[in-house]
Formats: structure tokens, sequence, C-alpha cells
């Protein structure tokens, strides 16, 4: 497997332009993803006792961050993508390792949000039981329509040539 090119270094630390969510932080898309993880959290729905606790209102469940920031499926659209352009020759694989998530702001039904990413590093080749590649590492940072940052996504992943015998 080839070394990272002085290209493919480049792209550590680098930050795409802000990208639109596609939709604004809403209730029934809140409601859903609430049920389907059977959070019935009441900060997120009951205004009266939202308005009793220090957040002084509904929020968004803070773990839909990473959510509100996806394209739709259908139809597609294009999105600036440092990961992409990062392009490890002959890994044709990729398989997800860790995600963290942090917040700093409560995200408020009706807030507009825009996401910005940088890789953060690429791991030195490694060789596991799966083949070998790199370990690539991403944030995501997402602000409000004020510019506030209201939380990061961080995602590392493996990108990698599958060892001889494993399915690719």
């Amino acid at each position: 497997m080839p070394t990272l090119t002085p290209e493919q270094q480049a792209l550590i630390g680098k930050e795409t332009a802000p990208q639109p969510a596609p939709y604004p932080t809403n209730e029934a898309m809140a409601r859903f993803w609430c049920e389907m993880v059977e959070d019935p959290n009441p900060i997120y729905f009951d205004d009266a006792y939202a308005r009793s606790t220090w957040l002084q209102g509904t929020l968004a469940p803070p773990a839909m961050l990473y959510t509100w920031g996806r394209p739709p499926v259908w139809p597609p659209v294009e999105r600036e993508s440092l990961v992409d352009q990062l392009a490890l020759e002959d890994c044709p694989v990729t398989v997800a390792v860790n995600a963290v998530q942090q917040y700093f702001v409560p995200l408020r039904y009706g807030d507009r949000l825009t996401m910005t990413s940088h890789i953060e590093s690429i791991g030195d080749e490694k060789t596991t039981r799966l083949g070998t590649g790199h370990f690539v590492s991403t944030v995501e940072t997402f602000r409000n329509q004020l510019g506030e940052v209201v939380g990061t996504h961080a995602f590392t992943f493996f990108i990698y040539r599958p060892a001889a015998g494993e399915a690719k």
C-alpha cells in the first residue's frame, strides 16, 4: 500500500465550506426519532414542563445532532467531502470505529443549522485482522443561525484493503 501523498496529507485540518442542513430542527422529525429510540423525555415535547427547567422551553434531542445534518437520500444532494478527496488507493472498504458527540448550546425547534467538516487525523498504515489501511478521524461542527457552535460530531473509521480471504 502506498504511503500518503502530500496532497492527502494536506487534507488534514482543511475545513469544508459551511453546508446547510436540509431541514430546520423540527418537532415532527424529533418525535419520530424519539419513538424509534424509545426516548420519552418530556423536555422535548411538553412546553409547560420544559419552561419549569433551566432550559426555559422545549429543545430538540441533543443526540439527533448528526441527524439534522444528513442530506436526503432522494434526490441525491452533492456535498463537499474531504474524505472522498482522500481516495486511499487499493482501500475499497470502510468500517466505522467510533463516534463521539459534544453539545454546547441547546437545539431549539426551528433552528437552521450549518455544518463544516475537517479531517482531524490520518493514522499511519496499520494491519488489523480486517486488513491493511488507515484510521481516519473527522470532526463535523454544527452551528445555528446565530453562528453559535451547538455541537460537534467526531467520527473515526478504518479505510482498508481486506486481508487475503476476507470478503470485500
